[in-house]
C-alpha cells in the first residue's frame, strides 16, 4: 500500500478527470475522504493524481497485474492477420502495446483503428499514428455499435475485424460484431493477474479508507485475497461485471458507476 502519489508519468486512465482548478471547493467534492484504489500501481498513479486535485486522499493497494502472452507463431499469425483486416480493434492500453511488442507498428497499415475509449485511443494514437473511431461510453458494448454504425459489417465492406485482447477479457464484443455479420479473429496477447492470496490478509478496518474502488473482476479477486472485509466500507464498481464478482463473493455493493470510468467511479462515491 502506497501514499497518496502524483502520475509519475503513467499513461492517462479511461476517462480520467480534467484537472480541476484547486481553490474552488465546487470542484473539491471528495474533499479529505480517502479512496482505495485497487488497480496495478502503474494505471492507479493517474487516478490518483486526479483525486488529489479533487481533495481526496488515495490509497494505493495494487490488486492485479498484466503478464504478456504470446511466441513466435501468434505474433506471426497476429501480423498476417492484421495485414489483411478492415479493422484492429483495442479495449485497453495494454492491447496496443502487446500488439505492437507481437506485429510491429507497422502491421494493419491498411486497417482503420477503433478504440474502446480516450486512453486507448490515446495509447494507439501514439504507438500507431492513427485513431479512427473511439467507443462513445467506454465499454465493449457501446463500442460495438459505433462499429456497427460505422459500417464495421459485410454490407459495409468489412472482410475481418482483428481483436488484440487480454485473455480473461469478456466476449461481448466480438459476439456483439459476429452477430451482425462481421468476420472477427480474436487474439489474446495479454492476460491480467490477480492478487495472490496474503496471508494473513489486511484488515480493511484497519487501512482508514472510506471507499473501495474496483475497476475490474479481476480486481475483485486480488482485492479478497488481500483483504479481509471486516467493515462496512463502501465498494463501489466501475461496471456491471464488477458489481457481479462483488456479489459473488458474498459482498455488498455501495454503488455501481453509471459509465466505466473515472467519472462514473466519482459520481457513484459522491
Amino acid at each position: 500500500m502506497t501514499a497518496p502519489h502524483g502520475n509519475g508519468g503513467a499513461p492517462r486512465a479511461e476517462g480520467a478527470a480534467a484537472r480541476p482548478a484547486a481553490g474552488n471547493p465546487a470542484t473539491r467534492p471528495l474533499a479529505g475522504r480517502r479512496v482505495l484504489l485497487t488497480r496495478s500501481a502503474e494505471d492507479s498513479a493517474a487516478w490518483a493524481d486526479a483525486l488529489e486535485r479533487l481533495g481526496a486522499v488515495p490509497v494505493t493497494l495494487p490488486c492485479i497485474d498484466a503478464a504478456p502472452l504470446g511466441d513466435a507463431a501468434l505474433a506471426d499469425a497476429l501480423r498476417a492477420a492484421a495485414d489483411a483486416a478492415d479493422w484492429l480493434v483495442f479495449t485497453s492500453r495494454r492491447g496496443v502495446e502487446a500488439f505492437v511488442r507481437l506485429a510491429g507498428a507497422d502491421a494493419g497499415r491498411g486497417a482503420r483503428i477503433a478504440a474502446v475509449g480516450p486512453a486507448t485511443a490515446e495509447a494507439a494514437e501514439r504507438a500507431l499514428g492513427r485513431v479512427d473511431l473511439v467507443g462513445e461510453r467506454g465499454t465493449a458494448e457501446s463500442l460495438a455499435e459505433s462499429m456497427l454504425y460505422a459500417g464495421a459489417a459485410p454490407e459495409g465492406g468489412a472482410r475481418t475485424i482483428v481483436l488484440a485482447l487480454a485473455q480473461n477479457a469478456r466476449d461481448v464484443l466480438e459476439q456483439r460484431l459476429r452477430a451482425a455479420g462481421a468476420a472477427c479473429r480474436r487474439f489474446d496477447v495479454y492476460c491480467t493477474i490477480p492478487a495472490p492470496p496474503r496471508t494473513p490478509r489486511l484488515a480493511l478496518s484497519g487501512l482508514g479508507v472510506d471507499a473501495v474502488w474496483l475497476a475490474s473482476p479481476s480486481a475483485v479477486e486480488g482485492f479478497t485475497n488481500q483483504v479481509d472485509v471486516d467493515a462496512d466500507v463502501p465498494l463501489i464498481a466501475i461496471g456491471p461485471s464488477t458489481a457481479e464478482a462483488i456479489r459473488a463473493r458474498g459482498l455488498r455493493v455501495a454503488a455501481e458507476a453509471r459509465t466505466p470510468s473515472f467519472e462514473g467511479l466519482l459520481e457513484a462515491t459522491r
